[in-house]
């Protein structure tokens, strides 16, 4: 492009950027924005025209100004996904769209910047045939496979089970967790008769409610049980991972993951977060980004026929239905592996069109397919609706970090030996959250020159550069698009939870520097930088590196432990279950809760609640009971109360305030049920409740009352539910 269309492309875009901020309006920039590209790309396509030159500056002033187009209408323009009249309840706001469409948006143009320069010399070059090395035998990488997994679970694995043993020496064990409770309450909907998902909402994924309720039936069906369930899962995901890692980088790349997971923020640090760090919610992305850079760069260039690209759809479909975030994470990596990819890969347009719908069409199959098998084919658009409505929030700034806006960062310290000691700062956070943003240049850098590598040095490169940077070419993308979910929320546990593949990325980085670059002063300044990025990560985590390597000396003992642990959970499987019970089926860790000084309350009032609904559904409209049942999420599950609208978490269910009218509205739409309310609830909803009955309709209502007055109950008459 020269620097005519430079500035015709320059101009349209301040103006633009004018058009979002003058125009309060999506719509109205919309429709100004369009006529202003449409504009310029009518110059550029007439002096196109007048110089000879084709399409050329054409297609590419379209992708320029596109890419500014939507970055305008994207984040700059008032969002979408909240009204203007509506406001953030309970959580927080911080809009980050600018940052996060910034971040997308300029790896976006990278890809299309070097898919425009390599398709416009041409078609690309066949690809080169794998090399005899790539293509190890099978009993050697089944060895591997097995020497990984045994490592992973030694490092990482056993570590985080042992704590499912642990019994708190001073109050409640950390199991129970409002967390867990977010997911035990909806279980017992389900238990209870309640549409998977729909009726028993939670923000994990239809799949990944399913598979935790397999799970926890499994071990237990109990708050310890949960937690018992959700260790082993996350464990088996990160054996797993780490084995899909051996399989495509190598055995080595997989042991220096494994010790990177310890020295930066992974998911090794929330693995026993239970309910939270649920780890099928992010495990197909890293797993799908490596898959894809195997099939168009590496090894896998021989058998990317059409099965294989069905297997690698079906994979992300699957994922899709476990989580949300597999499903657009999936989708972003595979995008744009095919972007940077496809030019190096050998394939035309239109197998890259052909490659790209075939993924898309199995993983969509799948994704139906598992959605009508498990939820019901009639719910699939209302599955749909409801994952992605908390996502667009989410996207909208909606948080509740101690960033946003409404939950207020309270940053106080003191100055002890001249330094400024705060609790920001010794928690952690603080370093966290500059890690996070800082992360993004590297990231991008990286993308940057990977990009041009592929398009500029592929071809000419030696073999063992060529098999290094496929391998890295995996791992970037899925670091970049990873990097993402941490972005949204900037704590501790976001940047830790998806970053499978952080490590990973900046222990190859400074080799792919070396590999990648053309020798001079900018490849020595990066690799100093990013060699230092590891020095000061061996300093600061060799305390884990020595933990680790400490615990490894009790392996049997522990694992024999932790087999004993779970049997005796299973044990307890088809007994009746009591309040404790529920809590732990296990007596040395019943005590701390039967001892709590709220629980002889909480017993005496769940056993008058359900004699006095008689089997009937009930609405908590009072959010606290007491100090041991502290969220309506904790009392639906050990209660054992069957919710009339399905949201047993209010909390992480309402973040709007129409969402709550909207909630308000179809509880009082019930014909026949119960509302259980005190003086310190939602009067909006109990107001509501008490005005909907009407003739020949009658409401009765009654005090629950032991040990001291509970509450109010108010029932419909009608048949029972």
């Amino acid at each position: 492009m020269t620097v005519l269309y430079g500035l015709i492309c320059l101009a349209a875009a301040v103006l633009m950027v004018v058009e979002v901020a003058v125009l309060d309006s999506r719509g109205g920039f919309l429709i100004a924005g369009l006529l202003t590209a449409a504009a310029a790309l009518a110059l550029v396509h007439w002096v196109a025209r007048r110089r000879g030159e084709g399409s050329g500056p054409l297609l590419y002033a379209v992708g320029l100004l596109g890419a500014i187009g939507g970055y305008c209408f994207l984040a700059l323009a008032p969002s979408g996904a909240i009204a203007p009249q509506d406001e953030v309840i309970d959580w927080g706001r911080m809009d980050k769209r600018p940052l996060i469409f910034g971040y997308l948006g300029i790896a976006a143009f990278i890809a299309f910047h070097w898919l425009w320069v390599a398709f416009l010399r041409g078609a690309p070059p066949p690809a080169r045939p794998a090399s005899a090395g790539a293509l190890r035998k099978w009993p050697v990488r089944l060895l591997g496979a097995l020497g990984i997994a045994v490592l992973a679970y030694c490092w990482l694995g056993l570590p985080a089970l042992r704590s499912a043993g642990i019994v708190g020496e001073d109050g409640l064990a950390t199991f129970y967790d409002l967390h867990s409770h977010v997911h035990l309450s909806a279980l017992q909907q389900i238990r209870l008769g309640a549409i998977p998902y729909l009726e028993a909402q939670t923000q994990y994924g239809p799949g990944n409610q399913l598979l935790m309720g397999a799970l926890t039936d499994f071990v237990h069906f109990s708050n310890h049980g949960f937690f018992a369930a959700n260790l082993l899962l996350n464990v088996v995901c990160v054996i797993v991972f780490f084995v899909v890692v051996q399989q495509f980088l190598g055995f080595g790349w997989a042991v220096a993951g494994l010790v990177g997971w310890t020295l930066w923020p992974s998911p090794a640090e929330r693995i026993d977060l239970a309910g939270w760090a649920v780890l099928t919610r992010w495990m197909a992305i890293p797993i799908l980004s490596l898959w894809v850079a195997w099939l168009l760069l590496g090894a896998g260039a021989a058998r990317r026929g059409w099965l294989a690209v069905v297997l690698a759809g079906m994979f992300w479909g699957t994922g899709g239905f476990l989580s949300q975030e597999n499903l657009s994470g999936g989708l972003l990596v595979f995008g744009f592996s095919l972007a940077l990819f496809g030019p190096a890969s050998g394939l035309s347009l239109r197998r890259l069109a052909s490659f790209a719908g075939l993924f898309v069409l199995a993983g969509g199959v799948t994704f139906v397919a598992l959605v009508s098998a498990f939820v019901g084919p009639s719910h699939l658009f209302e599955v749909v609706a409801l994952a992605n409505a908390k996502s667009s929030l989410v996207m909208a700034g909606v948080s509740n970090s101690i960033w946003s806006d409404n939950l207020g960062l309270q940053f106080t310290g003191n100055i002890v030996d001249g330094r400024l000691e705060t609790q920001l700062l010794a928690s952690g956070e603080f370093r966290d959250l500059i890690l996070t943003y800082a992360l993004v240049l590297p990231l991008l850098l990286a993308i940057g020159l990977l990009a041009a590598f592929l398009g500029r040095r592929w071809r000419t490169a030696d073999e063992p550069t060529r098999v290094f940077c496929t391998k890295f070419a995996g791992v970037a993308v899925g670091a970049f698009v990873l990097h993402l979910f941490s972005l949204l929320r900037s704590d501790t546990s976001h940047l830790a939870g998806p970053s499978f593949l952080l490590a990973l990325f900046l222990l190859m980085l400074p080799v792919f520097l070396w590999r990648g670059l053309a020798s001079g002063r900018a490849r020595t300044a990066l690799m100093v930088v990013s060699v230092a990025i590891i020095a000061e990560a061996v300093v600061s985590g060799r305390v884990g590196v020595e933990r680790g390597v400490a615990g490894l000396g009790s392996i049997r003992p522990d694992t024999v432990a932790v087999l004993d642990l779970y049997r005796e959970l299973r044990s307890h499987r088809g007994e009746v279950s009591d309040l404790a019970a529920l809590y732990s089926p296990l007596p040395r860790f019943q005590a701390a809760f039967r001892d709590h000084r709220d629980f002889a309350e909480a017993e005496e009032f769940f056993d008058l609640l359900r004699k006095r609904l008689e089997g009937r559904r009930v609405e908590l409209g009072s959010y606290k009971f007491d100090d041991l049942v502290a969220h309506p999420d904790t009392a639906y599950f050990l209660g054992g109360l069957r919710s009339l609208s399905g949201i047993t978490s209010p909390k992480n269910s309402l973040w709007l305030r129409s969402e709550q009218h909207a909630w308000i509205a179809m509880v009082a739409g019930v014909r026949s049920g119960c509302l259980f309310f005190n003086a310190n609830s939602n009067r909006e909803l109990v107001e509501a409740w008490m005005r909907s009955v009407k003739p020949p309709q009658t409401m009765v209502t009654e005090p629950i009352t032991g040990r001291r007055e509970y509450g109010i109950l108010a029932c419909k008459s009608g048949a029972r539910s």
